[in-house]
């Protein structure tokens, strides 16, 4: 792109939202939006510019609603400029109103803006709707970038009657108008030529690829917007981190995060473990089981133990380890040697069968007992060759 594109930094009622390309029309050019509420504050930082000479400032939004809204920018810097192209323009800070109405995903402010290298700029606005004194705390407008588009015809190789014809072809082509979209559409072959004539003025000859060795392809990159080739799910100009839906940059590139869709709050992951945002009652890195003590994802339910276990199988929902001589797919009954109710409210317990000594002791001889609902005494079942009373 002929121009930086600074990220915004984030601020109070500003948030930032990644956005997952996956299965969508991309509306945006790096990672996502800054979501700023009605009324508040955005700053781009701007200390990368390469010639000193006239820019226009384009910003790219996208709306929530059918609502207009308004920035109120300020364009200023610490430091007195030093260039004889900027030098000479004073104030050091510059004011714009700007209308961004719904139906469009840009605007471009009504002046350029004189920048020159080696100095640092904050480009500061207030976004609020348009028309109302009241701001309102939900309305919220989306931000993708602030591009800085050179005033070309201030380039050498674009002045005197030799350039007209390059000029010309310029504005037939609408060659700087693709950077006006996010994303930029793919350049026309017409204007191959002139926009890398551009760039190689601009920044005094070509530029290096810089290709990140972990996360590229090769050492090459496209002639034109200098994009490296890069390994499955990374994303950027030097294909230096993991695309949104990603995660675990290296060697073999990022991989998909998949988080489980019912489970997870977004299909976004945390980039470098992969941990999934989970939804309450889900854990895992893909969010796609139980929490302990619970079974049947993606329902989760309690496990229903009757206190005598605190897990479950958590398919089935059998519960694992019963404790206190109980046994069952809920711990709902007592193991063979013991008799009681181990009902969860029963007040009961397992107790050993008295047959007539107690299961574990040499003059244990039963298999199994029972309370007599009658007359509550207990009856043995013996073990065999043993006999009752």
């Amino acid at each position: 792109e002929p121009g930086p594109n600074c990220a915004g930094a984030l601020q109070p009622d500003v948030e930032e939202v990644v956005r997952d390309s996956a299965g969508r029309m991309v509306t945006w050019t790096g990672l996502g939006f800054a979501r700023v509420r009605d009324g508040a504050g955005l700053t781009f930082r701007v200390d990368n510019i390469p010639y000193p000479m006239d820019y226009e400032l384009l910003l790219r939004y996208e709306p929530e609603s059918a609502e207009d809204w308004e920035a109120v920018v300020s364009v200023r810097s610490q430091v007195l400029p030093t260039s004889s192209r900027c030098g000479n323009l004073l104030p050091s800070e510059q004011m714009y109103r700007e209308t961004l109405p719904h139906s469009q995903r840009y605007v471009l402010l009504s002046r350029p803006f004189c920048f020159e290298p080696s100095t640092p700029y904050e480009v500061t606005m207030r976004l609020q709707r348009a028309g109302v004194t009241q701001r309102h705390p939900g309305a919220f407008i989306l931000i993708d970038s602030l591009v800085l588009l050179p005033w070309v015809s201030e380039l050498p190789g674009f002045q005197g009657a030799e350039a007209a014809a390059r000029q010309e072809e310029l504005e037939r082509y609408q060659c700087l108008e693709v950077f006006r979209m996010a994303p930029p559409h793919p350049l026309a072959q017409a204007c191959a030529r002139l926009v890398c004539s551009v760039s190689a003025l601009m920044h005094g000859g070509a530029l290096p690829c810089q290709c990140d060795p972990q996360g590229s392809r090769s050492s090459e990159c496209q002639v034109q917007g200098g994009q490296c080739e890069c390994k499955p799910h990374v994303i950027g100009r030097r294909c230096d981190h993991c695309a949104p839906g990603s995660y675990g940059f290296g060697p073999l590139g990022c991989s998909p995060c998949t988080c489980s869709p019912e489970g997870s709050v977004s299909q976004l992951c945390n980039q470098v473990s992969g941990q999934c945002r989970c939804q309450p009652g889900t854990v895992g890195r893909q969010c796609d089981q139980c929490q302990p003590g619970h079974w049947g994802f993606p329902v989760c339910r309690p496990c229903q133990c009757n206190g005598h276990a605190e897990e479950c199988d958590p398919r089935t929902g059998a519960c694992l380890r019963c404790r206190d001589h109980t046994g069952g797919r809920h711990c709902e009954r007592c193991q063979d040697g013991y008799y009681g109710n181990p009902v969860l409210g029963s007040g009961q317990q397992c107790r050993p069968c008295p047959c007539p000594g107690y299961p574990g002791t040499r003059h244990y001889h039963g298999s199994a007992c029972h309370a007599d609902d009658e007359t509550h005494h207990i009856v043995c079942l013996c073990a065999p060759g043993y006999a009752g009373e």
